[in-house]
């Protein structure tokens, strides 16, 4: 085995590693992180492993251009940053952190596309595990799987709702919206045992999403299972059902702990919370509209924009606000612009591609339409875990896309 494969093996390991704990562990992340971009690294050192780099494609020449202009825009507002070190800092181990994520998994897929089943099954026992860890908290007060020192966490606060491996209800409800459509795809590959295995996996974990009371990630789910219906009609029986199934359950468990009618007229402390941090993230921009307050600054700067709510540094609990808050209206529409080329890139893929690999790749593209959904209410781009769930899940898309595109190109080991 050459250099360059074993590099590329590495790649594979660490990633399949880090789709398994990235719900359970930041330090895992980082573990998984360290190796991809040194199996990464020593197999771009060659002149053949840049050559063959999916992100040598011409069709990804807008995305590449919009990426430079983000991270340009981002070391932009670190300049006229308040808090120059800070906003450095979120630079360096944030941003670039969680784009080399899209690069090197994109990359990972494209050299070898028949990793995707194994990913698919990775996918679908980490989400056991994590149905595991949250029933077992719901019966025991505290799920089996935070007595290993890897996975523990301190200052977890009780919200008497359903949190499993998380530090709070809304980070477990981000992970079931995301992996919902992606467990539902895979039941198309699946046969016999493990398609009714996966169904019943999946009747689990809406029932843990209904637990978490996280109503903005029922409300991503909704927007991207609507596009996946819209966009195959195959599946639109199916999401009826399900969605049906939620949207009853949902209700049904919200009018059982009497806060229904709060939640449909948002009344809910959360959503007068939401508001107030909004005003202050409007301040923010009113106040320097162009390149922002400084990457990273948002907490650092809330408090002399408090107009309400608990007086404490705080999320602006709305990604997008807080990305203009930080980085300026520029700053938002290079971040937006990213988004759209990403997605844009994705759905070329499921326009040109047919049967499973079709609908895995669908799945993923409404999981992540799903997510910048919910971005709009919560923090999603703003904690390790939720923001490495969506750069590594657009990565295994792009990457899978582009494979889909040009099946001639895959270099995998032999």
């Amino acid at each position: 085995m050459t250099l360059d494969h074993l590099a590329i093996r590495v790649q594979q390991a660490a990633l399949l590693g880090l789709i398994f704990l990235l719900p359970f562990s930041n330090a895992a992340i980082e573990i998984g992180f360290a190796f991809l971009l040194i199996g990464w690294s020593v197999q771009h050192l060659s002149a053949r492993g840049w050559q063959e780099s999916v992100w040598r494609v011409p069709r990804l020449r807008v995305l590449r251009i919009a990426l430079v202009v983000f991270v340009g825009t981002c070391a932009a507002s670190v300049a006229v940053s308040g808090y120059p070190l800070q906003s450095l800092r979120g630079l360096v181990t944030k941003w670039l952190e969680y784009l080399a994520f899209l690069v090197i998994v994109a990359d990972v897929v494209w050299t070898d596309a028949r990793i995707m089943p194994r990913i698919l099954g990775t996918i679908a026992w980490s989400a056991f595990f994590v149905a595991f860890e949250s029933i077992g908290q719901e019966l025991f007060g505290r799920g089996p799987i935070r007595g290993i020192p890897l996975f523990h966490e301190d200052q977890i606060r009780y919200y008497g709702r359903m949190r499993g491996p998380y530090s709070n209800p809304i980070d477990l409800g981000t992970y079931l919206m995301v992996m919902l459509p992606i467990l539902l795809a895979s039941l198309a590959r699946w046969k016999g045992l493990a398609r009714r295995a996966g169904g019943m996996l999946s009747l689990v974990l809406m029932g843990c999403l209904i637990r978490t009371q996280a109503v903005g990630a029922w409300f991503g789910l909704s927007i991207g299972a609507g596009v996946m219906a819209l966009a195959r009609r195959q599946t639109r029986r199916l999401i009826l059902v399900l969605g049906a199934l939620l949207a009853l359950g949902g209700a049904a468990y919200l009018a059982r702990q009497g806060i229904l009618d709060d939640t449909l007229l948002l009344q809910r402390p959360g959503a007068a919370d939401r508001r107030v941090m909004w005003q202050a993230a409007l301040g923010m921009i009113e106040d320097r509209p162009w390149l922002g307050h400084g990457l990273n600054t948002f907490m650092a700067n809330y408090l002399t924009y408090w107009v309400g709510g608990e007086r404490q540094p705080r999320y602006a609990h709305n990604c997008y606000l807080q990305m203009a808050a930080e980085t300026g209206l520029i700053g938002l529409a290079a971040f937006l612009a990213v988004l759209a080329c990403l997605l844009w890139s994705i759905w070329r893929g499921v326009r040109r591609s047919s049967g499973e690999n079709q609908f895995a790749l669908l799945a993923m593209w409404a999981s992540l339409i799903a997510f910048l959904a919910q971005a709009g209410l919560d923090t999603n781009f703003y904690v390790m875990r939720q923001a490495a769930l969506f750069w590594v899940l657009a990565g295994l898309a792009l990457g899978l896309s582009q494979r889909l595109l040009s099946p001639s190109s895959s270099r995998a080991p032999q």
